[in-house]
C-alpha cells in the first residue's frame, strides 16, 4: 500500500512534453482489435493523469503515447472527458469485482464488514489514479432530458453490492439498527474520507499510515457494531 509524493509541477511538465510530442512522427503500431487498442488507450491516459494531472494531459499526448494519430484516438472517445468516464466506470467495475470477492469468501460474517473496509481503502490506494478519477472529481452536470450514461452503472453496482452486505449483517444481528440505506451510505463516506485525504493530500506528515489506518478500521468497527 502506497501513498503518492507532492504532485509535479503538471503545467511545467505537461508544456514541455507537448513539445516533444509535436516533434516525434509516430512509428508503426501493431494492429489491435478495437477492444484491445480501448484498453491499450485507457492504461496510457491513466499513467500519463497520474504524471501531469488530468488538466495537464491532452489528447495529443495520449495519442502519442499510444503511437496512433488524434483521430484514431477519437475513433474510441470522441472527448477527454468520455475517455475519463471510462476510466471510472473501470475503476468502479473493479471495485464491484473486489466487493463481490469478500461476499462470496468463506469467512466468518463478524469479519465479512473488516474485510469490506480494509479491502475499500487498499483499492483505493493502491489504485490512486483510478480512484481520484472516480471518486473526487467533479462530474459533468446533467439535464433531465440528457441520455443515460452507462458508464455510471459500476458505481451503482459496486454500492448495490456493499449495501446489500450491510443489509445482511444488519439482518443477522451484526451491526446496529436504523436504516440500511443510511448505514451503507455512512460506512462508505467514512472510508472514502480517509482516502481522499490520504490521496489528496500526501504531502501531510501523517506519520504511520498502517497504523493510522489501523485506527480507522477499529474505530469504525466499533461505531458501527451492534453492542450486545
Amino acid at each position: 500500500m502506497s501513498v503518492r509524493t507532492k504532485e509535479p509541477d503538471y503545467a511545467a511538465k505537461a508544456s514541455e512534453l507537448d513539445r516533444v510530442v509535436a516533434q516525434r512522427t509516430p512509428g508503426v503500431v501493431p494492429r489491435l482489435k478495437s477492444a484491445a487498442r480501448r484498453e491499450e488507450i485507457l492504461n496510457h491516459a491513466s499513467r500519463l493523469f497520474l504524471n501531469f494531472g488530468i488538466a495537464g494531459t491532452s489528447t495529443r499526448m495520449i495519442a502519442n503515447a499510444v503511437g496512433i494519430s488524434q483521430p484514431s484516438l477519437y475513433a474510441h472517445f470522441a472527448t477527454k472527458e468520455a475517455l475519463t468516464n471510462a476510466l471510472s466506470a473501470r475503476a468502479f467495475a473493479g471495485l464491484e469485482a473486489l466487493i463481490g470477492t469478500i461476499r462470496g469468501a468463506d469467512i466468518p460474517a463478524t469479519a465479512r464488514l473488516e474485510a469490506l473496509i480494509r479491502g475499500y481503502i487498499s483499492f483505493a490506494l493502491e489504485q490512486g489514479t483510478a480512484y481520484r478519477i472516480a471518486f473526487m472529481l467533479e462530474g459533468p452536470t446533467s439535464c433531465d432530458d440528457e441520455p443515460f450514461n452507462p458508464d455510471i452503472l459500476p458505481g451503482m453496482h459496486a454500492f448495490a453490492g456493499f449495501r446489500d452486505e450491510v443489509a445482511l449483517l444488519q439482518s443477522e444481528g451484526h451491526l446496529r439498527e436504523g436504516s440500511a440505506d443510511h448505514l451503507a451510505q455512512s460506512l462508505w463516506a467514512t472510508m472514502h474520507g480517509l482516502c481522499a485525504l490520504l490521496l489528496a493530500r500526501p504531502d501531510f506528515p501523517w506519520g504511520d499510515i498502517p497504523a493510522m489506518i489501523d485506527f480507522h478500521v477499529e474505530i469504525i468497527l466499533a461505531a458501527y457494531q451492534r453492542v450486545a
